[in-house]
């Protein structure tokens, strides 16, 4: 561009010249003088006329000649094919650049070509080296805006090959726009509000580059991905999510043979998730690593198909507050609340385990059973141990929003192996004592405001007097360490049972 100005400049100034000797020789006759500010304008303006003709020189373009021109250089040096239509406009501002409408973006299927992306607006910014000649017409960037991308399983796979390529150095970006993840039915299944993106490869450091800012499930957050290229195929993926409190990372290396292995780290609040894995038949296998919940370092180990998404995992907690998993301050409640985990075509079964080595702890064994089946959450089969009384057991159980809230039903099921060491801990008399072998309640808890509502009780399988509801609404308010105050109302409720 330099060097084109400044030629233009060079023949300005010497048409300026023969211009100004002829003006001199004329005003010297009639003593007339020239400021050097008004050479200058002169030529600033003469040099800015000229360069904007230049600029307005691809108007005279063939229309088709530029709308197979420009499907050619993007097949061939983007790896984009693009169906145009005829509807193709010229700018200058803010840079020289072709305007396209309502175009799509093919990817060849076995039969036919399919479209994965309709865009409204597509600009193919131009390079200014020489628009004289049209043959030498270099596409500098591109920027697709209001597009409408619409993937399934096997677009993911075609994306992937794609990017164990190098992408051009040219940049590609993406603003205002949705992708659309869809099952093989064609039902969408995910929406990403894409806010802005651009893909390239880095020359320098010789790696592809693809940086998106965008929202799912009305969650805002960053996404970037990086691949070189070499003997083996290095990857790194980071995604940030800061209303999650939520950063992913993962890196990974593929093979000549195509195995692939890596690590991943999760990090919410104050901890960290580090998992090995490797992938063998679509099937991701892990196993924790460096990992750490606070002062807690957890052992786990399972197995993640992606689609249809299935997720099995048992962890070993140790000595840890397993129920302080469920704090409504905590990472499973946002996502509960998000909404991202209600999906029809999300499983999870998930175990967690622990295990108290302090005696002041009402239970010594913890297991939480986390499942997800048609986009229904439950905790059934969760069981609670205190290995001198009895145990603690949900059935029948669905977590819920409501309001912007989170609620528990559930059936909760007590059995009582040992009376004498439950009225031991009670602290309950003698004339109170029953023989209690089983308690079946139904209810709902509110995880915000810490409240418990009791639908339903049998006791030994019988139902109990309104005197006996009364009393079990003092659990309502219930604060899970108040432990006197628990002994107190279980007295009470043992003093009027009658059996």
């Amino acid at each position: 561009m330099k060097k084109i100005v400044q030629n233009f400049n060079n023949f300005v100034n010497k048409t300026i010249l023969k211009v100004q000797n002829k003006t001199n020789s004329n005003l010297k006759k009639s003593n007339i003088k020239i400021s050097n500010f008004s050479k200058y304008f002169i030529i600033l303006f003469t040099s800015v006329f000229v360069y904007l003709f230049y600029l307005l020189v691809p108007l005279l373009y063939d229309k088709n000649w530029v709308q197979n021109t420009i499907e050619n250089k993007l097949i061939n040096e983007f790896k984009i094919n693009l169906s145009s239509s005829a509807d193709i406009i010229y700018r200058i501002l803010p840079a020289p650049h072709f305007v396209i409408k309502d175009s799509k973006i093919l990817v060849n299927e076995i039969k036919e070509s399919k479209s994965i992306a309709e865009i409204k607006d597509l600009k193919i910014f131009l390079s200014q080296k020489n628009f004289f000649n049209k043959e030498k017409m270099n596409i500098k960037r591109v920027v697709i805006k209001d597009a409408n991308f619409s993937l399934i399983r096997n677009d993911l796979k075609m994306i992937d090959e794609f990017s164990n390529e190098n992408f051009s150095d040219k940049k590609i970006r993406v603003n205002n726009s949705k992708i659309f993840f869809k099952d093989n039915l064609d039902q969408i299944i995910t929406i990403i509000k894409v806010k802005k993106a651009h893909l390239f490869f880095d020359s320098e450091k010789l790696i592809n580059l693809f940086e998106l800012q965008g929202e799912i499930f009305a969650i805002p957050f960053i996404f970037d991905f990086s691949s070189q290229n070499q003997s083996k195929i290095l990857r790194e993926i980071n995604f940030k999510a800061k209303s999650l409190k939520l950063d992913i990372s993962n890196q990974s290396t593929k093979d000549k043979n195509k195995l692939i292995s890596g690590n991943n780290i999760i990090s919410f609040i104050n901890s960290s998730i580090n998992s090995e894995y490797y992938i063998e038949d679509n099937l991701v296998f892990f196993k924790s690593g460096d990992s750490k919940i606070k002062n807690l370092e957890p052992y786990y180990e399972g197995k993640l198909s992606i689609n249809p998404f299935d997720l099995e995992l048992n962890v070993d907690l140790g000595n840890f507050e397993i129920l302080r998993l469920l704090n409504v301050n905590s990472i499973l409640n946002e996502f509960i609340k998000s909404g991202l985990l209600s999906n029809e075509n999300i499983s999870v079964k998930i175990s967690a385990r622990a295990k108290s080595k302090f005696n002041n702890r009402i239970f010594q064994n913890t297991e939480i059973k986390f499942n997800i089946v048609n986009g229904r959450i439950n905790f059934n089969n969760t069981k609670l141990i205190n290995d001198k009384i009895g145990s603690l057991l949900l059935k029948n159980s669905n977590l819920f929003v409501k309001d912007n809230k989170l609620f528990l039903n559930t059936d909760l099921l007590i059995e009582i192996k040992n009376h004498d060491n439950l009225f031991s801990f009670l602290n309950t008399s003698k004339k109170s004592r029953k023989p209690i072998k089983k308690v079946l309640v139904n209810l709902d808890y509110d995880f915000l405001s810490n409240q418990i509502r009791f639908n339903n009780v049998r006791v030994n399988n019988n139902k109990v007097d309104e005197e006996f509801l009364r009393i079990m609404t003092g659990f309502n308010d219930n604060n899970l360490n108040n432990i006197t105050k628990g002994r107190r109302l279980i007295n009470e409720l043992l003093d009027i049972y009658e059996g």
